[in-house]
């Protein structure tokens, strides 16, 4: 009796540390028939799959951090995701855009000028890096100590004027309304991370979280959009204090029909 009560416990042990199950997220892409392949993973050969793909997540953090979603189509613009930034049981719908459509050329005019979209000063270094759907991050802290993203208060103001609240990459679409904790970036440390605007984001039942475009860029429309501006305000905290200057002020210097 003692053997089995032993043998279960042993059992009981073994399953109690096993790891947990892979996490997948949903991806949904109009038109369904695009072609969607991740890449990036290391010996590992590039998987395909069609919408809706059900798309593990690699438990190794290094592993995602290079993997990349694919998505193409012929007559259609293809589009990259980053596989880190992907959430674990949640779904997300994208849309890919006709491919005669115009492009979009960028500068950055405040607080300085910059053609690459980058900044630097004392405490930090940003680069910007504008997409169909977001604005692409990466922060790095040049400070004597921690900073603070407060995405609470940062902000998206577009073409008309109109701010929206922004959320990163690191949340959960269904939690965009709530109230975002600050992300702290150590000594010499970066920060990767996408930006959208929360309103620009709705659910759509089984088809899941449907995100609108940055710019309308499939029709002339597209071409009053040259020389207007937008702004992405990162209000940074450091030291208990907070440094609400970070404006940055970005330009379409042409549009460009492809």
């Amino acid at each position: 009796m003692k053997k089995i009560l032993i043998l279960a416990l042993t059992l009981f042990t073994a399953a109690g540390c096993a790891p947990g199950a892979v996490k997948h997220f949903t991806l949904i892409v109009d038109p369904p028939d695009a072609q969607i392949e991740v890449t990036g993973l290391g010996d590992q050969p590039d998987k395909p799959y069609r919408s809706p793909a059900r798309i593990p997540l690699p438990a190794d953090q290094a592993a995602a951090a290079q993997g990349r979603i694919v998505i193409s189509r012929k007559d259609y613009k293809s589009t990259m995701l980053q596989l880190k930034n992907m959430q674990g049981d949640s779904s997300i719908r994208i849309k890919l855009l006709k491919a005669v459509q115009y492009r979009l050329r960028y500068s950055l005019i405040s607080p300085v000028k910059s053609p690459d979209l980058t900044f630097r000063d004392s405490i930090l270094a940003v680069t910007i890096a504008p997409r169909d759907l977001n604005f692409d991050l990466k922060i790095e802290n040049l400070a004597r100590k921690p900073i603070a993203i407060l995405w609470d208060t940062a902000d998206y103001t577009d073409v008309r004027y109109q701010s929206h609240r922004i959320f990163p990459s690191t949340v959960k679409p269904e939690n965009r309304g709530d109230r975002i904790p600050a992300q702290t970036i150590p000594v010499g440390g970066s920060l990767q991370v996408s930006v959208t605007p929360a309103d620009a984001l709705s659910y759509a039942g089984e088809k899941g979280y449907v995100i609108k475009p940055l710019f309308d860029l499939d029709n002339d429309s597209a071409l009053s959009l040259k020389d207007k501006t937008v702004s992405l305000f990162l209000p940074v905290g450091i030291d208990g204090a907070i440094i609400p200057n970070y404006n940055f002020k970005i330009k379409i210097d042409d549009v460009i029909k492809e």
